[in-house]
């Protein structure tokens, strides 16, 4: 049987994308108040995610510094879309709306504060969601996802290894609205460096799921 390399974590940290001066700098300050970020690696998996997508409205639930904004933003520039993202503390989005205008990134996304849970628009229609609140909120943030996102859209959340997502991880997982798998990762730099990861395309009309007797049936015959 193949063997492991020698000390995964050490080797993988040194695949660790390049990073700007300004994400760097951004992230140790964060660190040093105890603000968690998403690290380089999730921050590129986003950014690659809105890329192969080619989506063009992302919807980001916490803002906190602008971190994960930025290449969201970023990602925004090379597909011609728009990213939003909402933080309900009003600190928060002031931060991350000078952060993310000292990048240079302005023109290609908004900070609203705003609570989650309780979006001024409809279904909007986004391409992607990007989840990474507090992880208590998360189960009642499911179905506000599912309702913004198209069909056919992602959702990305952040931090599901934490007790407190336990509820939206069953939620996710139960085989009816969401095609989903949710991954236990190593993360360089990322708060904390392993946790999980839960990707989820919100099914369209007309697909197969499971029911509760385990019997296949469409989405369109609810």
């Amino acid at each position: 049987m193949p063997r492991l390399i020698k000390d995964p974590q050490a080797y993988f940290r040194a695949l660790v994308p390049d990073r700007t001066q300004g994400d760097l700098l951004l992230a140790a300050a964060a660190a040093q108040r105890g603000v968690p970020v998403i690290g380089p690696v999730m921050g590129s998996l986003l950014a690659l995610l809105c890329r192969v997508m080619g989506a063009v409205r992302v919807l980001e639930l916490g803002s906190a510094v602008g971190y994960s904004t930025a290449f969201l933003a970023r990602a925004m520039r090379d597909t011609g879309g728009f990213a939003l993202s909402v933080d309900m503390h009003e600190a928060h989005c002031r931060e991350a709306r000078a952060n993310l205008a000292s990048f240079g990134l302005g023109e290609r996304c908004a900070v609203l504060c705003a609570d989650a849970r309780a979006l001024p628009f409809g279904r909007a229609g986004f391409d992607l969601v990007f989840l990474d609140v507090d992880q208590r909120y998360y189960a009642e943030l499911e179905p506000v996802c599912y309702r913004l996102l198209r069909p056919g859209g992602l959702l990305v959340a952040d931090n599901t290894a934490f007790a407190d997502a336990d509820a939206f991880n069953m939620l996710i997982q139960d085989g009816g609205r969401w095609d989903a798998v949710n991954i236990y990762a190593f993360l360089p730099n990322h708060a904390p460096e392993q946790d999980g990861i839960c990707l989820a395309r919100k099914k369209q009309t007309g697909e197969a799921k499971n029911d509760s007797h385990g019997n296949f049936q469409r989405d369109d015959e609810d």
